[in-house]
């Protein structure tokens, strides 16, 4: 578990493992800023982390472990980083990042890889801060259903 006491008003945070009965919460925060839904699912290569701002689920992020066979070593893709609108500037989204990123390092990956889209100015800076670099790349995707 995480801990980021914010400077300031002292608002604690806390970052933890998702858990079931986080979903309607979740579900919330997901749909609100990626008109999105989930549901509980158990599948190892799959991590789910919520923050935690005054005992209420205020943030989540989805981690997905990947393997490159070629190069043999792991990264993981981070999905779904999203905060409560009531909690936006709390510090909740640079510490699931942070959570995000001490787990991604005890588990071997080589590095943490994630897309945002152009118009998420606010997103951009956040992953700056938090150390992500943008690299030059075009990103192609086929849809197939």
């Amino acid at each position: 578990m995480y801990n980021l006491f914010k400077i300031g008003d002292y608002m604690k945070i806390v970052v933890r493992d998702y858990e079931s009965n986080d979903l309607n919460a979740v579900n919330e925060i997901l749909n609100d800023a990626f008109k999105a839904r989930k549901e509980n699912f158990d599948d190892s290569c799959f991590h789910e982390f919520v923050s935690v701002n005054d005992n209420e689920v205020s943030g989540y992020l989805l981690l997905t472990k990947v393997f490159n066979p070629i190069r043999k070593r792991i990264y993981f893709l981070v999905d779904y980083v999203c905060v409560a609108e009531k909690y936006r500037g709390s510090g909740a989204s640079d510490a699931l990042i942070k959570y995000a990123c001490d787990y991604a390092s005890k588990e071997g990956a080589s590095y943490l890889q994630l897309t945002c889209a152009p118009f998420r100015v606010s997103a951009h800076s956040l992953y700056e801060r938090c150390g992500f670099k943008k690299i030059d790349t075009d990103l192609y995707r086929k849809e197939l259903l």
